[in-house]
């Protein structure tokens, strides 16, 4: 079957941090390359979400336009995911014109099927700024949990989503008034008549969920559903146009444009295949959780209220919050590690840090954290005392002591019973990554490692053996090699090319394979470097 795998929209009010990378565009394109090396036919989409108040905000307080900031902050980004090796097969932008033209689409097959209908409604007016406000526009305490500084549309400090005109003590956030209240119309979309359907998607995939997804969407179909606004008044008018003559002054909700930004991205990218593409592919998607609700309730209640043959999440994967050591990233505050603080390679190779960042990937039902003590010690311990240490140590054998030639006549019992061990840690490395436990997938890496320095350390001492166990060793830096690709494909491939083994795409083997005779490359060197006293210093920075 098809995969489609898509991850969560990057907003492009800023650049991306470091739990942002991990919990979609990092996870998607683990998986991505995993399926690829299974054989399978899948596509990786994404791309930046563009419109809505928070582009329109950070044009105010920039003094510029929503255009300018997303065209800078879209080359940030896709600077950001360059560097970090994420192998997208498409990424657009939720501004391009035919974004525009699908979302009108979608919306009018909606509309002339009857879920949309008109409201009058009363809104937040700024009397000095002559504009409706709409989510960032208005601030105030939230009912809820009384935090002062709750959006319009929804408080970050608990989650919770209200109308704007709950908030208390409310202030326009461009002019610091107070607003008064105004009767306005906008357009609703039916929600509560798909909670029927929902359920049913949720019977047959919900299982495929993670836990917090599941626990989630279940939070949402225990409460009454109610009809979503999916209209907006904006400054700029910095959205999707509404196609009707009495709504042409509003735009659409960033939430009702920016998911159909997948098909959007796919149908650009496939062109005449985009049916078929819908009608044959399952849908996967990585998240972080404060996007499952809009990806298991409300989008997939708008593909299905087209009437059209669109794909419904089959497998969702989010991943709980990143904590950066022990608190929240803070842009403000100088807080946490940021796209761009990498780039420039002064913290560090890539490779340590698609490595430490799956190694924390928030997996589960709680939040992880990055804390550069560990970071540290995990690519010690991990990488260079543990794979890198293995590999380098078997390939210098052989380089220097056979000649750099794999000579193996038969395996003897040990042989047989390490090629059975890995064999069931290579099982379970494929339960965990088909399950999307990525995580969990990536420890099985280095519990291979660490069976392959035993295997070895337990040969030097017999001179007899010593040869023939450092030749079998070859065989497990190659499978070591396969497993990790997903993980960082660049030590990847420098691990075959030394093998002297295929590396530009490598497949995935059923079980080990063993080499009996092979010739290895003259150049062997180091797989992984050591932070310096340098980026150790650099990165005290950021605390």
């Amino acid at each position: 079957m098809k995969k489609l795998i898509t991850s969560a929209l990057p907003y492009v009010n800023n650049q991306p941090h470091l739990g942002n990378i991990v919990g979609s565009v990092l996870s998607g394109d683990v998986y991505n390359r995993y399926c690829r090396m299974k054989g399978e036919e899948s596509m990786y989409i994404c791309g930046t979400d563009e419109y809505g108040t928070a582009i329109e905000m950070e044009a105010i307080a920039q003094g510029t336009t929503p255009q300018e900031i997303c065209k800078k902050n879209r080359e940030i980004h896709k600077s950001v995911y360059e560097w970090f090796g994420i192998r997208f097969d498409q990424f657009g932008h939720t501004s391009s014109p035919s974004h525009t033209e699908l979302v009108q689409q979608l919306f009018m097959k909606m509309y002339n099927n009857g879920y949309f209908k008109e409201e009058e409604i009363e809104q937040f007016y700024c009397e000095h700024c002559k504009l409706f406000l709409a989510d960032r526009y208005v601030i105030g305490e939230c009912k809820f949990c009384g935090d002062s500084q709750a959006r319009g549309d929804q408080c970050d400090a608990c989650g919770h989503s209200y109308k704007s005109t709950d908030l208390l003590i409310p202030q326009c956030s461009i002019c610091n008034s107070n607003p008064v209240i105004r009767k306005t119309n906008h357009l609703f979309f039916d929600l509560a008549r798909f909670k029927p359907r929902l359920e049913e998607l949720y019977k047959a995939k919900g299982q495929q969920w993670s836990q917090n997804a599941q626990n989630i969407f279940n939070q949402w179909m225990a409460i009454d559903l109610y009809p979503r606004c999916m209209t907006r008044d904006l400054k700029f008018k910095w959205g999707v146009p509404v196609p009707l003559e009495a709504f042409k002054e509003k735009v659409f909700y960033v939430w009702f444009d920016a998911p159909i930004g997948y098909l959007t991205f796919l149908k650009d990218l496939v062109g005449d295949c985009f049916e078929d593409w819908c009608r044959e592919a399952e849908l996967v998607q990585f998240m972080g959780k404060d996007n499952v609700c809009f990806h298991t309730v409300i989008f997939p209640a708008m593909l299905i209220a087209t009437g059209d043959k669109l794909p419904l999440v089959s497998r969702l994967s989010a991943t709980e919050y990143l904590q950066f050591e022990n608190k929240k990233f803070s842009k403000s505050r100088r807080h946490g590690i940021f796209g761009l603080d990498l780039v420039d390679g002064k913290l560090g190779k890539v490779c340590l840090w698609r490595y430490y960042l799956m190694k924390i990937r928030p997996e589960g039902t709680k939040d992880a954290n990055f804390s550069f003590y560990d970071f540290q010690k995990s690519v010690s311990g991990d990488l260079i005392n543990n794979l890198g240490n293995f590999v380098n140590r078997v390939l210098k054998y052989i380089k220097q002591k056979c000649a750099g030639q794999v000579r193996i006549e038969t395996l003897d019992e040990r042989d047989t019973k390490c090629v059975t061990v890995v064999n069931e840690l290579f099982e379970r490395y494929r339960e965990r990554m088909d399950e999307i436990k990525l995580r969990d997938g990536l420890q099985m890496v280095f519990e291979v490692s660490r069976i392959g320095n035993e295997y070895v350390q337990e040969g030097v001492g017999d001179a007899s053996r010593r040869s023939h166990c450092f030749c079998f060793g070859f065989s497990l830096v190659v499978h070591l090699a396969k497993m990790m690709h997903p993980f960082i494909p660049e030590s990847s491939m420098r691990m075959l090319k030394m093998c002297e083994i295929e590396y530009v795409e490598p497949k995935l083997d059923m079980e080990m394979k063993v080499f009996y005779e092979h010739s290895i490359c003259d150049d062997i060197e180091p797989l992984f470097e050591n932070f310096s006293p340098e980026q150790i210093e650099e990165m005290t920075k950021y605390g």
